[in-house]
């Protein structure tokens, strides 16, 4: 797929369109039983951040309020949830690495391995979170663009890696494009990166993607001898992005060398137990992406109604290619209680939108439709 600042072509998606299913308000669970109606729209929509509006399983609903009685202590469930990640990836223990959220593991990597006289590189647009890390540590940034499919580039990308790399990062589906590198190019890069190099792989959207012989994540297909950092979270697929649990898995020395940069008791007691009891509910995960990737077909079908190009996206959110300046736009919707965005640098001319519950993304399109639009079909 091309994706560049002055087109995007219509991202198609495999399989046949299907509705779906009814929105539930998951939040109502810990009070009561599920409604088994719509929910009725609550503003301001928020579509903006790249949350699961599905909301966790029950078993971590029920899980979150047991925990409410052990709020009073600290946490003591921590090694728990390590050992059963450890399990689930097939690695020891101590190859975990917990944090409160994923960004808490980008910022440990941040600390531990840049340090004054060394740089970080990394695509661009891209996840900009760990870039303002270095920035505040006054740590050069190498930014290289992504190439015109979407993907990192990443000849380029090693053409500057030298002595003086202390990390690469690779967001992979990418955020905000939403777009992958193929497997096969990664272990090739990796292969040709100094082995005492780090790379950090942020897998955050992982869950989302089609199945596809071009695509493996680095959990489920691991590279050995090699110092890589793969950072998940709770906060995408599992639902749970207010209760902040992510996790790194990388080799013992590497994990040795971010513990110092643990913040102790950083993740919370009812998160952990949350984050244990999804696990264990494979069929919410199998039917979120399901659900998901039928809300993105559904979107590319209202985008290209309208004759307006979106990215290729294998995640829960999308680009919308605009008519309008960016800033203008996310006004626009701010106006009428829609939270759309943020404006991502190298990305004048396109918007990213989170998919919301289905009767969320009928109002983005009313609200979109308020404005002008010359490529608009009558």
């Amino acid at each position: 797929m091309h994706i560049s600042r002055r087109n995007l072509i219509y991202g198609i998606g495999a399989g046949a369109l299907t509705a779906a299913p009814p929105a539930r308000a998951f939040l109502t669970r810990l009070s009561g039983p599920e409604q088994t109606t719509e929910k009725k729209l609550s503003f301001p929509i928020r579509l903006d951040k790249n949350e699961n509006v599905y909301g966790p399983p029950e078993s971590a609903i029920a899980a979150m309020r047991e925990g409410l009685t052990h709020v009073n202590r600290y946490p003591e469930t921590t090694k728990l949830l390590e050992q059963k990640l450890a399990k689930l990836h097939n690695v020891k223990a101590e190859q975990i690495v917990l944090g409160c959220g994923s960004s808490d593991v980008l910022r440990m990597a941040g600390d531990a391995f840049l340090t004054p006289g060394k740089k970080l590189i990394m695509a661009t647009p891209s996840y900009p979170l760990l870039a303002y890390y270095a920035q505040n540590k006054k740590v050069e940034v190498v930014n290289v663009p992504l190439t015109p499919e979407g993907a990192h580039d990443l000849k380029a990308m090693l053409a500057k890696v030298d002595s003086s790399t202390g990390l690469i990062y690779i967001c992979n589906p990418n955020n905000p494009t939403g777009t992958l590198t193929g497997r096969k190019e990664l272990d090739e890069f990796v292969s040709k990166v100094p082995p005492d190099i780090p790379v950090l792989v942020d897998e955050a959207y992982h869950h989302y993607v089609i199945p596809s012989p071009s695509y493996a994540a680095f959990l489920e297909h691991p590279v050995e001898g090699r110092r890589i950092i793969v950072a998940r979270t709770f906060s995408k697929i599992y639902g749970l992005a207010g209760v902040r649990i992510g996790y790194a898995v990388t080799p013992p020395e590497v994990a040795r060398q971010l513990y110092p940069f643990w913040l102790q008791f950083a993740e919370n007691e009812i998160g952990v137990r949350a984050a244990m009891a999804a696990l264990d509910d494979s069929e919410h995960v199998r039917r979120t992406a399901q659900r998901t990737a039928d809300d993105r077909q559904e979107f590319r079908n209202q985008a290209k109604a309208r004759m307006t190009p979106t990215s290729d996206s294998q995640t829960n959110f999308i680009l919308l290619q605009l008519d309008h300046p960016i800033d203008e736009v996310i006004a626009h919707f701010r106006k009428n209680k829609v939270l759309v965005g943020p404006h991502f640098p190298g990305l004048d001319n396109f918007l990213r939108v989170s998919l919301g519950l289905p009767e969320e993304m009928k109002e983005f399109w009313r609200v979109w439709d308020l404005l002008p639009h010359d490529n608009m079909r009558h």
